[in-house]
């Protein structure tokens, strides 16, 4: 048995060698395989064929998966970068916003030589029950607050007066609160009035019924109350005449947001 197995292999050996010299001979020079290289091919083709199929497709699937997790691991960068830039914009806004409201507010100042400067404070709180009409500053007496100084917004717009000092804290009384009172002057034609709050958070002037006022007039302060003279109070929107009572009630709209304050800054005249 042992020597026919080796018979068996000396024999193939020889084939093989043989054939291989035979393809080397017979190759050179050639367009079209002999009879025996076709045979061979058509054995040998189709497996090939399947071979290098499978290697394509595996080859094909690991190149997909390493993709795909590389794909992911992009997304994940790309979406952390985007929430990044998402809060330093979210960031940049409130600088700029913050910083055009104290632009407003060293303008107003400059312009303003009849004034004097108390400080600016921060509004930190609000107190319900009076429908937030009474607001809660983070200056007191420690850095010149006083009772009656003017509590100003924005381009100098008038927002309340301070009625409570601690040495810390203080509070302000808001222009829509109806206990507040201010003594007022209509631009175009200085005629005089009276401004207070309402229970609808509004601004109502009353004036005498003869007073030159239409839509549109601009009102301030007139100098005759506690807070100093040309404080921008807002604007006309309606003038309702009232024969009865011979005046005319002028409903005003505030150059100030009262929902949107946050720093504002206080003063008082400069010969008080």
């Amino acid at each position: 048995m042992k020597l026919f197995s080796n018979k068996l292999l000396t024999f193939i050996v020889i084939v093989s060698i043989v054939l291989i010299v035979f393809m080397a001979v017979t190759s050179g020079g050639r367009t079209r395989p002999t009879a025996v290289e076709g045979a061979l091919g058509t054995v040998i083709n189709p497996i090939q064929n399947v071979f290098y199929s499978v290697g394509e497709f595996f080859g094909g699937s690991f190149e997909s998966l390493f993709q795909i997790r590389g794909i992911k691991k992009e997304n994940e960068s790309l979406k952390a970068e985007i929430s990044t830039l998402q809060e330093e914009n979210r960031k940049l806004i409130q600088f700029a916003s913050e910083n055009n409201r104290l632009r407003s507010l060293l303008g107003f100042k400059d312009n303003n030589e009849d004034l004097t400067f108390i400080t600016g404070a921060n509004v930190t709180g609000m107190d319900p029950s009076n429908w937030f009409d009474i607001y809660t500053l983070d200056k007191g007496s420690n850095d010149g607050v006083q009772a009656n100084d003017a509590i100003l917004w924005g381009n100098g717009y008038l927002v309340g007066r301070v009625i409570e000092v601690s040495s810390t804290y203080s509070k302000f009384m808001a222009l829509i609160d109806q206990r507040s009172s201010v003594s007022i002057i209509v631009d175009r034609t200085r005629d005089l009035g009276i401004v207070s709050g309402s229970t609808d958070n509004e601004i109502i002037a009353v004036m005498p019924i003869e007073s030159d006022i239409a839509k549109g007039d601009d009102i301030s302060t007139s100098g005759f109350s506690t807070f100093p003279k040309n404080l921008y109070i807002g604007k006309v929107k309606a003038v309702e005449k009232q024969e009865r009572k011979l005046q005319k009630l002028v409903h005003i709209d505030p150059a100030a947001d009262f929902k949107r304050l946050e720093e504002i800054y206080i003063v008082r005249s400069s010969n008080q």
